[in-house]
């Protein structure tokens, strides 16, 4: 078997052979490297002081094959790291430029969040004090999250508090197989995108914004943009008050045994 690590339009519109013959192995990793739009196709550029981000997955060297052909396109080796600071070596397939004068940079590197923030429809998942709407009102921005879509599921991730502050652990998701974060989901303008950008951080490269699938309440799948934490450490006890925010936001939406799973996890931390 063979790692491939894609960041483009194959992480969106997957070919067939991606579809059926690839397994996911960690949705939030990175390459070195800048990323940019050249009319419409992704265009990764060497720089050791950037990141660009993507998908790594596991396929057969007979469907990397066929993958080759469906692509026409040729492959090489680059190194990727992930957020457990694991480093894997993996194919790379790189587009080329047609013209130069028309690239664009892509923000944070990640080009499925690049593209899904040109949506007339953005849903956006909290799973931690922006559960809570307080905050949302005092800042005199609430009018952007008054949609809300119900309670959001993510499917093979688990909830920590993997980002260290002055102030205590604030919340995170990292990828872990067989567990699941609720959250709640609104559907906001691209208005509120600058707010939430601001609040994590991710000016100051605190959180970074990435797009996960969601199962929404009455069993529908949504694309809906988080974020993470871009350096992970060893979990920290959150402060009551932040920890109350969680726990208060979560309470009505989320399902009971969730929010008694979170419960029970801050009260460890805690202790």
């Amino acid at each position: 078997m063979s790692l491939l690590f894609i960041y483009g339009d194959l992480r969106t519109d997957k070919t067939e052979t991606l579809k059926k013959h690839a397994t996911s192995i960690d949705e939030q990793v990175w390459v070195t490297g800048k990323l940019y739009d050249c009319n419409g196709s992704p265009y990764l550029v060497d720089d050791k002081d950037a990141s660009t981000y993507g998908e790594l997955v596991e396929i057969s060297e007979e469907n990397l094959e066929k993958l080759d052909e469906e692509l026409n396109s040729e492959r090489s080796n680059t190194s990727v790291s992930s957020s457990t600071d694991e480093q894997y070596n993996a194919f790379i397939y790189r587009e080329e430029p047609n013209n130069e004068d028309k690239l664009e940079e892509v923000p944070f590197g990640d080009w499925k969040v690049y593209r899904y923030l040109k949506n007339e429809t953005l849903y956006y998942f909290a799973y931690g004090s922006c559960m809570d709407d307080n905050r949302f009102k005092m800042a005199n921005v609430d009018q952007y999250f008054t949609s809300i879509a119900g309670k959001g599921v993510l499917e093979n991730y688990g909830f920590r508090f993997t980002r260290s502050s002055e102030d205590g652990g604030k919340a995170d998701i990292i990828v872990s197989p067989l567990e699941k974060v609720e959250g709640v989901v609104y559907k906001v303008p691209l208005e509120a995108i600058d707010y939430l950008y601001k609040r994590e951080g991710v000016y100051s490269k605190r959180y970074r914004p990435t797009i996960i699938k969601l199962t929404l309440n009455q069993g529908e799948e949504v694309d809906g943009i988080t974020f993470v934490s871009v350096d992970k450490h060893t979990e920290t006890k959150p402060t009551e008050r932040y920890a109350n925010e969680i726990l208060r936001g979560a309470s009505d939406i989320l399902s009971p045994s969730y929010v008694a799973r979170i419960r029970s996890h801050i009260n460890h931390l805690l202790q």
